[in-house]
């Protein structure tokens, strides 16, 4: 009979998760996951599954963190300007920190070949959605409260001008954009709501 081997599930999950995120899929090599993982690839494979498995498992713990830790705020009832000011600033703050900025995975991966199989395109999609949808949310808020002078007509088009600012400073971020030009960028958005 064979021995089980014993490994911690989070922490084995976390670990594929800074691979992909810092590579992607098609640059994360199985040799590079192996060593992320301590496991050896058979061990990966009957734990895990295949490469492609891991990168679902990974791209859903990243929705699913990425949302707690950046998008939750938006998404509460007391939500408004505050809170969108706060979350576009902590983009530009993180880049003034010098830290190394691996971006929003979810942005990456909708960059890769990956993001066309049927199980990844609906994982982007909804991390999307839920974008836009907190950025609605805590403008629409804003709005019903005075807090912002914008029509109710224009809340949906400046959603979508916050998202796209959103994966934008994700992605420019990951650039190495400096944080002059993300803070111009949020501060032209910002004056769009007021």
């Amino acid at each position: 009979m064979a021995r089980q081997i014993e490994y911690d599930p989070v922490a084995l999950r976390g670990n594929l998760l800074s691979v992909f995120w810092e590579k992607g899929y098609a640059e994360s090599s199985l040799s590079e996951l192996e060593h992320a993982s301590g496991l050896n690839r058979r061990q990966l494979y009957n734990g895990v599954g295949d490469k492609r498995a891991m990168f679902l498992q990974a791209l859903d713990d990243f929705s699913e963190m990425a949302g707690r830790e950046f998008l939750s705020a938006l998404e509460g009832p007391d939500a408004g300007l505050k809170e969108i000011a706060a979350l576009l600033n902590q983009f530009v703050a993180f880049v003034r920190s010098g830290a190394k900025s691996n971006g929003c995975m979810v942005c990456s991966s909708s960059q890769e070949e990956i993001a066309a199989d049927p199980d990844v395109r609906p994982r982007i999609d909804a991390y999307f959605d839920r974008i836009r949808n907190a950025y609605k949310t805590a403008l629409l808020q804003a709005v019903q409260r005075q807090e912002s002078q914008i029509p109710l007509s224009e809340v949906n088009g400046r959603a979508e001008v916050l998202f796209g600012v959103h994966v934008a400073l994700c992605v420019l971020a990951r650039a190495g954009q400096s944080a002059v030009e993300l803070e111009k960028m949020v501060q032209q958005v910002l004056r769009g709501i007021e």
